[in-house]
């Protein structure tokens, strides 16, 4: 037989407290120092919002990544340094092989071969045979990081591969992964004959996505030989025809720098901006897409030079991965992550990084933060100590505060019993279905 406790037995058992003050968290008065029912209790702790719930090891987060409820197919261990934007593709690592030129010969067409290095899973793309010879490899060290073929985006099951052309030409090549179909191709003329490298990122609804020069490696190695503009394109109504339409032309002369999460939300009409730039200073702020404006802006006075920018599933949360002070200096200092309101962007929270230094873009340090699939828990990675240089030592794990409404709290309870594959088997209609998977609501 279970023995129980009221409140008041443990008010009466615990004594006249020092303090007179009711406990923080029981509402009781206990001597101080008293470990009561509900602090003394993990579990307990674990929910109170922004605590950090554990600390995993990087060398075995991958696998508690999984039990965390976050995305299992995230890339921790392949050198982030020649990625560049990991943040494109969700934090996956795709390792590009070309046919020998025996076996081009051979056949009448030209095969890529995609591996997802966290699976070892391949996928095969068949382009005309006359790309063995039009494939351009840029020497090193720019080569390195700028492949003849290389993933920039991935969002969902679609993946833009781009292909470095000799005839003054970038392709973008949208991709169904799991049927290896090629859905389009964007060609970009190249107005100093100078390739570059490029970030893709998708909407929510796969039908469009964002091209922009990637920053570290524009900067680095063609300063002034690239396109310095973020194009949006639409797949939607061009999907099996040759050429994407290209929806508008954003941001002349600033595009580089900025980085961009679209809102889960809303199709592909609202992104957030991060390091835009107002009166010299960077902010973030929200953009719409279809009507080419700024919607709302952050606070101007604090400082918000991005590495890092990503939404929550829901949308409620805005993450963004800050870069120290001194990196203008070429200083080492420790960035810190900024939690914004997906709706207000006003900051709700700061988290400090430890023992990071500056600039995280070239280890894994540049996939964190992460939300989880369930938007519960923020993954924040840490250095190693004593050392001031890009190494990831571990996570912490921190919990969100919970949403208030109704439906939001049924489904974290379901989301915390039933994973996103048991969710399909449930015997539920779609909509219910697609609210428990966070699809996005469209209005």
């Amino acid at each position: 037989m279970g023995v129980t406790t009221s409140k008041k037995d443990l008010q009466s058992a615990s004594g006249p407290t020092n303090s007179g003050e009711a406990c923080p968290h029981c509402s009781l008065s206990h001597p101080a120092g008293f470990a009561c029912c509900e602090s003394s209790m993990p579990f307990k702790k674990k929910n109170v919002p922004w605590s950090k719930i554990t600390t995993e090891p990087l060398t075995t987060w991958r696998y508690g990544a999984v039990l965390w409820g976050f995305e299992p197919r995230v890339d921790y261990t392949t050198n982030v340094k020649s990625r560049l934007q990991p943040w494109c593709t969700g934090g996956r690592h795709y390792e590009v092989s070309h046919d020998s030129p025996t076996k081009v010969h051979q056949r009448p067409y030209y095969l890529l071969t995609l591996l997802e290095t966290s699976l070892r899973q391949d996928t095969y793309i068949i382009l005309p045979q006359d790309y063995y010879s039009r494939l351009y490899r840029e020497s090193e060290p720019a080569g390195h990081y700028l492949k003849p073929a290389q993933v920039v985006g991935y969002r969902k099951g679609i993946a833009i591969l781009q292909l470095n052309c000799k005839n003054n030409v970038m392709e973008f090549v949208a991709i169904h992964m799991k049927t290896s179909t090629i859905l389009a191709i964007h060609k970009e003329e190249l107005e100093t004959g100078k390739h570059y490298l490029c970030d893709c990122i998708i909407s929510p609804d796969l039908g469009s996505f964002i091209i922009k020069p990637n920053a570290m490696y524009s900067l680095n190695f063609c300063r002034e030989h690239f396109k310095n503009i973020m194009s949006l394109l639409s797949l939607k109504e061009n999907r099996y025809i040759t050429h994407y339409r290209i929806i508008s032309n954003l941001f002349p002369n600033m595009a580089v720098r900025l980085f961009v999460s679209y809102d889960p939300r809303y199709q592909w009409s609202r992104v957030a901006l991060a390091n835009y730039s107002k009166n010299n200073t960077d902010i973030l702020c929200i953009y719409d897409l279809k009507f080419n404006k700024i919607i709302l802006e952050s606070n101007t006075e604090l400082y918000q030079t991005t590495h890092n920018i990503l939404y929550s599933p829901d949308g409620r949360y805005i993450a963004s991965l800050i870069l120290g002070l001194s990196v203008k200096d070429g200083l080492f200092n420790f960035p810190e992550i900024l939690l914004y309101s997906g709706d207000t962007l006003n900051v709700v929270h700061k988290i400090d990084t430890e023992y990071l230094a500056e600039v995280p873009t070239l280890s894994p340090a540049a996939i964190f933060p992460l939300f989880s699939d369930t938007g519960e828990s923020l993954a924040v990675a840490y250095g190693e100590q004593g050392t001031f240089y890009q190494q990831v030592s571990g996570v912490h794990l921190y919990r969100l505060p919970m949403a208030i409404d109704l439906k939001s709290l049924c489904r974290e309870a379901i989301r915390s019993r039933f994973d996103l594959q048991d969710v399909q088997k449930l015997p539920i209609p779609t909509q219910i279905k697609s609210f428990l998977a966070f699809k996005p609501y469209y209005e």
